[in-house]
């Protein structure tokens, strides 16, 4: 069976983009910061740019709770507790591997179900 990587990987990557576990809807990690193009012949590539998206480590990885500064001096709106009120951040494992498990198990996934698999 042939068919065309570049249309594939582009499938892929904008299902990726829609699918309910991505961590948003909008903004510059769905828009800007995830893109897939053809690198080689052979090879599509999809990237999570943490140059556009500085945040990505924090999603992929998660976090422990940690005071943070907040905007402005202003309390920041989740978290009332910890040394600082309003100031505090839970932590938060909710998209913990979205590109490292998720991503990757979702384009097997994917070419299992639309191309019965791939030959080596």
């Amino acid at each position: 069976m042939t068919f065309d990587l570049n249309t594939l990987g582009n499938n892929v990557t904008e299902s990726i983009k829609r699918a309910v576990w991505f961590p948003y809807s909008q903004g510059n990690l769905k828009f800007n910061a995830t893109q897939g193009r053809m690198y080689e012949p052979n090879v599509y590539r999809i990237h999570f740019d943490s140059i556009i998206a500085p945040y990505i480590d924090f999603l992929e990885f998660g976090t422990q709770a940690h005071n943070i500064p907040g905007a402005f001096g202003k309390p920041l709106p989740f978290g009332t507790s910890g040394r600082f009120s309003g100031f505090f951040h839970p932590g938060s494992t909710k998209h913990k591997g979205f590109i490292g498990e998720r991503s990757v198990n979702y384009i097997l996934d994917y070419i299992k179900a639309n191309y019965k698999g791939v030959e080596r």
